[in-house]
């Protein structure tokens, strides 16, 4: 059990009876825990879309009533965001070496092993680094 509710930026409480659901989304904007009802203990990570678009409506078609649904913390701001207008650096590759496909600019790729900025197809998944 956790006794804080730091991790929690938003929360959506649900009854039905004596039945309760919480839905919480956590700051990250993506982790999503149900406690109660038929999901309970659900962890998804499919953030605030998943839970207005399909656990509230299929919860409310259960009978359960929206009684509660408040902001608790603010998103979590990372440090290392990328910022929206970053430019493409120079040097883009044509191609993609690998299957000849398109290639595209992602500021926030990540694999097992490193986070940054990469150049990616979008067919074969081939990727190449950018260095600073």
């Amino acid at each position: 059990m956790i006794d804080s509710d730091d991790h929690v930026q938003h929360t959506w409480a649900l009854t039905r009876g004596t039945d309760e659901i919480t839905v919480d989304l956590w700051t990250d904007g993506y982790t999503v825990r149900v406690d109660g009802g038929p999901d309970d203990g659900l962890d998804d990570d499919r953030g605030r879309s998943f839970v207005e678009d399909e656990l509230l409506p299929r919860y409310t078609a259960a009978g359960y009533r929206l009684q509660q649904d408040y902001q608790v913390n603010d998103p979590a701001q990372h440090a290392d965001a990328v910022e929206v207008d970053d430019p493409e650096p120079d040097g883009r590759p044509s191609q993609c070496p690998e299957c000849g496909g398109p290639v595209a600019y992602e500021p926030r790729f990540s694999d097992d092993f490193r986070e940054g900025a990469a150049w990616l197809c979008t067919g074969c998944k081939w990727g190449r680094w950018i260095t600073a």
